[in-house]
């Protein structure tokens, strides 16, 4: 049927989480897709598949391995699994020389994953007739309205905005990074932490303060009991709370938060050292969600040609 690679000259271009919205876009549609990922490194196999995706097996190929011989088998499987059903391929090949043989070799066209930076013109250029389109990703507000003025005609099919659920991870994952522990064990590990704020010193803003932002992680240090209530009067903001330099909090601090289910995770270090780190772990971050699978399509949806995409990749059932 068809077969589409997403592509990217960069790393963190954003491609896993293009072919998840795009697969979950063709399955809402009830079109039989699939998702290759030629190389099991990383998460990204788990991920697609805890996604709910169908993940078509491979040969385990291993990415510092691009011989002539491992370039024509991932062109040979592609080949292979898109024949009944629309294929989607993850390069994960950062080569377009590379990507451009794949793609002649396995009948296949490339969408291409690029950031606001990048010299447009050189990569139409170089791909060619292989290139079936260009999506931009991770594109802040103040240039949506440049997008939509320069590249609004083929092979352009839209941008996804830059967003925080992207840059996003779940209270489990700042507890891991952190080397924090629960002061009571909970249920709501796997909820995704948005934004996170520092405790101030005056009891009277901390209401507004923390309901200024949506799913907070606050930080706040271990013997401000009075800071550590106030953050807890949100009105659900506040998502789980921090607190430093492993001072266990008072009892009725414990009592309100199992009673509003608002974890507390105990850390060593202090403020500014948690502060540090947690600006450290965005490089952990990884497309590893249903919300952010959610969010993606929802932008996707919004901000991307439909009718030009399916025309040029040749699906008529749309």
């Amino acid at each position: 049927m068809t077969s589409i690679i997403v592509a990217s000259n960069k790393k963190k271009a954003g491609k896993t989480s293009v072919v998840s919205a795009i697969c979950a876009f063709l399955n809402s549609k009830n079109l039989k897709s699939s998702i290759y990922n030629p190389f099991n490194e990383g998460n990204n196999s788990n991920t697609f598949e805890e996604l709910g995706f169908d993940l078509v097996s491979n040969e385990n190929f291993q990415s510092n391995d691009l011989s002539q011989k491992v370039i024509n088998g991932i062109s040979n499987e592609i080949n292979l699994n898109s024949k009944d059903k629309i294929l989607i391929s993850e390069s994960q090949i950062n080569d377009s020389k590379i990507n451009v043989d794949i793609a002649k070799k396995s009948n296949s066209k490339i969408l291409y994953v690029a950031n606001i930076n990048e010299d447009i013109d050189s990569i139409i250029k170089y791909y060619g007739g292989y290139l079936g389109g260009i999506v931009f990703n991770k594109i802040p507000r103040h240039r949506y309205d440049e997008i939509l003025k320069k590249y609004n005609k083929s092979p352009f099919f839209g941008f996804i905005p830059d967003n925080r659920y992207s840059v996003s991870n779940t209270i489990d994952q700042y507890v891991e990074h952190l080397g924090g522990e629960y002061i009571f064990e909970n249920n709501k590990g796997n909820e995704l932490i948005l934004n996170v704020l520092i405790g101030g010193i005056v009891l009277d803003w901390s209401v507004h303060y923390y309901s200024s932002k949506e799913k907070v992680l606050a930080l706040i240090r271990g013997d401000r009991p009075d800071l550590q209530l106030g953050a807890m009067q949100s009105g659900g903001n506040v998502k789980a709370i921090v607190l430093t330099k492993g001072i266990k909090p008072i009892e009725y601090v414990i009592y309100e938060a199992k009673k509003q289910e608002i974890p507390l995770i105990s850390v060593k270090t202090n403020t500014h050292e948690t502060a540090e780190l947690i600006s450290k772990i965005i490089k952990k971050t990884n497309f590893d969600h249903s919300l952010k699978l959610d969010n993606i399509l929802d932008l996707l949806l919004k901000n991307f040609d439909i009718n030009n995409f399916k025309k040029s990749f040749e699906i008529s059932t749309l």
